[in-house]
């Protein structure tokens, strides 16, 4: 097998196996899981992408040079065609002139015969002579001159023979190279089939967490706010934000806290809800960063909040995303607390 294909053997088994071994997750409910599932996948099959790709590239350069090669054989054998036709011609032509010059040097030797008293072609022992040395001259000459030039015709034939081998090799390379890149691209047609599946997927499943998040997080509200409202009839006291707490954005009463949220408030910021850090990466009584709090906000469903420092936004709002958070992700947040049990 040459080694081009034993290349484009090895190359397809690879992709195949790829291929069997990307599982394309059906359209359940979405879970983390699943979501790092489909991740995997579409890097998996991104990555086959390039190289595919790559082998589509020296493929086709391959391809190219293997096209040339037998265009130049092509026009080496019309060259040397056209050689072995003007040797042929040549040989006719020296044919003509040995004859030629062979008759001219019959005729001279008749003429001094004849001078001599001698009548040409009278069947004479001078006239027989001089027939025989023509024959002599003649078939010399031209013998001569045909071996030279039949040699030289071989020559060139065994040129031709040995130049139309090399070309069907020639082409035939270039039939195997037309065979791997045709069989490169139909590999990287079924993975871009395949991305588009999974990707597809991908969005779908991203879409679906987020919106379970948003439903777990709006529970998880409902039932601090529920709480909270409970406690406070028991008391006789309201859920408003205390004075310069922070402005608010419509995010609703504030929820109750449980108790490890009650815990991080005092360990993070002392119970102050307009705390930052001393790089000012942390804001807030829980001490947010700007990016956890963006996600968080849009999880709890309140997009208006999103892109507000936590430590401008007020008491209820704060509260509300840190229960969503909560609700989300326990209490990784705040891992390395002394809150935990």
């Amino acid at each position: 097998m040459p080694r081009a294909l034993a290349a484009l053997s090895a190359w397809s088994l690879v992709v195949l196996v790829a291929l069997a071994s990307v599982t394309v997750v059906d359209a359940h409910p979405a879970s983390a899981d699943q979501i790092a599932d489909l991740q995997t996948q579409a890097k998996q099959i991104s990555q086959e992408l390039v190289q595919d790709q790559l082998q589509i590239d020296a493929y086709q350069q391959q391809y190219v040079v293997a096209t040339a090669t037998v265009a130049t054989d092509a026009q080496a054998l019309a060259r040397l065609d056209r050689q072995i036709g003007a040797d042929e011609q040549q040989v006719d032509a020296d044919v003509l002139d040995v004859r030629r010059q062979a008759v001219i040097s019959y005729m001279e030797a008749g003429g001094e015969a004849s001078s001599a008293g001698a009548v040409l072609f009278t069947g004479s022992a001078d006239t027989s002579q001089l027939t025989s040395e023509y024959s002599a001259i003649a078939s010399g000459n031209i013998e001569t001159s045909l071996d030279a030039l039949h040699l030289a015709q071989r020559a060139l034939q065994a040129g031709r023979v040995a130049l139309v081998r090399q070309q069907a090799l020639d082409q035939s390379e270039a039939a195997l190279r037309a065979r791997a890149l045709t069989s490169a691209q139909t590999t990287a047609s079924q993975l871009e089939l395949l991305q588009g599946q999974v990707t597809g997927q991908l969005a779908a499943a991203v879409s679906a967490e987020r919106a379970a998040q948003t439903e777990a997080a709006a529970a998880a509200l409902s039932a601090a706010r529920r709480a909270q409202a409970v406690e406070a009839a028991g008391v006789g006291t309201t859920t408003a934000d205390p004075a310069g707490a922070g402005a608010g954005s419509g995010a609703g009463s504030d929820p109750a806290l449980n108790a490890y949220l009650q815990c991080v408030v005092q360990v993070e910021s002392g119970g102050n809800y307009q705390a930052v850090s001393a790089d000012g990466t942390y804001m807030g009584a829980f001490q947010f960063s700007q990016a956890t709090w963006n996600m968080a906000a849009q999880a709890a469903g309140f997009p208006g909040l999103v892109g507000v420092p936590p430590n401008v936004a007020s008491k209820a709002d704060q509260d509300s995303v840190a229960v969503a958070l909560y609700s989300l992700d326990g209490d990784r947040p705040w891992l390395g607390d002394r809150c935990g049990s």
